[in-house]
This record gives C-alpha cells, structure tokens and sequence, in this order.
C-alpha cells in the first residue's frame, strides 16, 4: 500500500514538472497552480534523503538557494513594510523551484518529456499570434501586437528562447522534419520582428542568432554577422520607409524625455537606471533590503521633484538585486548565472546544455532590460526550465574546454 501511495506521488510529482513546463506560454496562473501542487506533491513523494543528496551534490542547485537566503535575510533589514518584504521574498520564492526539481528528476524521458511539452505550447502560441494577425481569431489591440497570454516583454522574450531550440532542432533533424524545423524557427523570428513589438525579445534573438551560429560554427561565423549588420545599418539608413523595430525608436525616446515632464518608455528606463545607481550608493555592500526600492526611490523623487515617483523595481534585475541586497547580492546573482553555465558542459546529451546556455543567455540579456527573476511570468520560466535542463547535470563529467 505505501509502495503504491509512493510511487503514485513521485509520479504525479514528474508530471506536474511537465505540465508546468507547457503552461510557460499560458497566463501565469497555469504554473502558479502546477508548481504549487508539485511543492505538495514533493513533500508527500518522500526519498527526502535522495532528494537531498542530488541537491548537495549540484552546485548550481545550491547557489540557488544561497541567493534565495540572501533576499531573505535582506528582509531583516529593510526599510520596507513587512508586507512588502514578505511580498517580494514571495516574488523570489520561484528560485526554489530549481533545487526541488532537480531533487526529482532523473529520467532522461521524463526530461525530454517537459522540454517537448514547453516547445509544442510555445508553437502554439505562434500560431495563435499568426492567426490574429490574419483575422482568422479575435484580438483586442492594446498596442502590443499580436500578443497571446503574454504582455509584449514576456511574449517576445519566450519566444526568442523557443526560436534559439528551433535552430538546433533543425540543426539535428533531416528531411521534412529538419524543413519543418526551419519555417518554425523563420515564423518565429518573424513573429519577434514583426507581429510583436516587445524590444526586449528583439534584442535577445538576434544575440541568440548570433551565439547559435557561433556554436554550431565557430568564430568565422561572427565575421559575417559584423557584415550582415553593417548592411542592415546601412540600408536603414538608405531606406527609412522600410518596417523597422521599434529598436530603431530607442534614441529618439531617450533625448525626447523629461524627467520633471515629457515620459517615454526608453526615457524612464534610463531615468530608473540613474536613480537606482544613486540610492545603491547609499548602501553599497549589503542592500538596502528586500523591497525596499519602492520607498527610498519616492523619497529621491520628491527631493528631486521627478514626475516618475513610483517606482516598484528599476527594470533592471542587475540593478535591483544591488540596490535590495548590495554588492554581496549582486555577487551572487552572478555566480549563481556563472555555475548555471558552468554546469551546462557537465550536461549530457549535450543538446541540454547547449538549451541550457540559450536560456542563461535568455534571462541575463532579458535582464539588462527588466526584472526578469522579479517577474512572475518570466521567473518562472527559467527557475522551471533551468531546473529541467540542470537535472541533467553529471558531476563527475570532465568538463568540456
């Protein structure tokens, strides 16, 4: 009777994985309720000496943790109300998913399983997106594009990963399926270009493009990217009424805003970025504490009389992770990214961690533009992906040069 009730729950624990790795693409309920029930359902599975083994034994699963204690201690000493503080501890929660899965995944099946899971409901979103864009389904125009579940940041930034495994799908395949792999990856491209103008995603592909090709065929592979995009520069330049980016848009936000007047998108972001630089000042070494960004940048507003007063984080997870837990959290917010790569060539088969990199890449480019780990979406995406992708991880493989 305990051999079943066991073996049902660590099923169901593997499954949950799964589903919450197709609901990525799905409005955020979706994996808020999958990996709460996978926390239940983790708890339940027992093995908890196993469990804890595969935890000690993969560094990246505890840098995780380290970084998560870190925003938790940051909450002792900020100037924050409570509320907020357990508010953002909760926003950072999603760092657990990593080790907790990590814990329980050790079927190259059922990992193939979840990474086919995410890539089939993000297809779906883009064909979704392309029928809005023909007609053929509703869509209410918010000025985003042709967004499905997702804002315009998230929709592109997911779908910028989603092209980076397309490629090497292709790359692997042959025939019609390798074709099929082709038209996905170009639609998708396509769709981050064209259909949904979230800036952030356009920058990410095309980086991704480029490492991509630098994988799969070396460094003379970036001497025809510098002439590729000395061309487009060109002929942008040449041809003003082409369709552009709204990449092309960023110089012309920045000199129009005014910080007392005019607000642009681009404009705030730099305005943020400054302000933020300023109050990391104030407290350099260890934060000025988990949530508190939201009440010491409206006092710098209203000392510098700013029109953009409320500010709940900076847009830059860089930055925020500064300003809440200072130089110490910034320090292991990029170690954890770095044993996170590291242990992407301690992967096999090595199609995981070359998925492994594109995402890391994902989140540290999305990252210079938002608070991607603050984000509920996005957070999870890569805590959930990141989890997957790192169970792989074989700690007496020879690391790879």
């Amino acid at each position: 009777m305990k051999n079943n009730y066991l073996a049902f729950t660590q099923t169901a624990t593997l499954w949950l994985i799964i589903f919450a790795s197709f609901s990525v693409a799905l409005p955020t309920a979706f994996m808020s309720w999958a990996m709460g029930l996978f926390v239940v359902f983790w708890l339940l599975s027992g093995n908890y000496t196993i469990k804890f083994e595969r935890i000690k034994n993969n560094p990246a699963a505890l840098a995780s943790i380290a970084l998560f204690i870190l925003y938790a201690i940051g909450t002792l000493y900020s100037s924050a109300s409570w509320n907020m503080r357990l508010d953002f501890l909760m926003k950072y929660h999603k760092l657990l998913f990593i080790p907790l899965i990590i814990s329980v995944m050790h079927s190259e099946k059922i990992r193939q399983y979840a990474i086919n899971a995410f890539l089939i409901s993000m297809i779906m979103v883009l064909i979704i997106s392309y029928l809005k864009w023909l007609g053929l389904v509703p869509h209410h125009d918010i000025d985003q594009g042709f967004i499905v579940f997702k804002g315009r940041i998230a929709h592109n930034i997911l779908m910028s990963f989603a092209m980076f495994m397309m490629m090497h799908q292709a790359l692997k395949s042959a025939g019609s399926i390798q074709l099929t792999w082709i038209i996905l990856s170009i639609m998708a491209g396509l769709n981050i270009l064209f259909l949904v103008d979230g800036r952030t995603g356009q920058i990410t592909m095309i980086i991704l493009i480029v490492w991509f090709t630098y994988e799969a065929w070396g460094v003379k592979s970036l001497a025809y990217w510098f002439s590729l995009i000395l061309l487009g520069l060109t002929l942008h330049q040449a041809m003003p009424n082409l369709p552009h980016s709204r990449l092309f848009d960023i110089k012309q936000e920045i000199k129009n805003h005014q910080s007392n007047g005019t607000q642009t998108s681009s404009g705030q972001r730099v305005e943020m970025y400054t302000n933020t630089i300023t109050l990391i000042k104030q407290h350099p070494l260890i934060g000025g504490g988990t949530g508190s960004l939201e009440n010491e940048y409206a006092v710098l507003a209203k000392n510098k009389n700013l029109a953009l007063s409320r500010v709940p984080n900076p847009h830059n997870q860089f930055l925020l992770t500064t300003q809440e837990l200072g130089l110490l959290g910034l320090g292991m917010l990029v170690l954890m990214w770095s044993l996170h790569w590291r242990a992407s060539y301690q992967i096999e088969p090595a199609q995981i961690g070359i998925s492994l990199r594109g995402l890391i890449l994902t989140i540290v480019i999305g990252s210079l533009f938002n608070s991607l780990l603050l984000d509920a979406g996005e957070g999870k995406f890569y805590c959930v992906l990141a989890g997957v992708l790192l169970s792989a991880y074989r700690p007496l493989q020879k690391i790879r040069p």
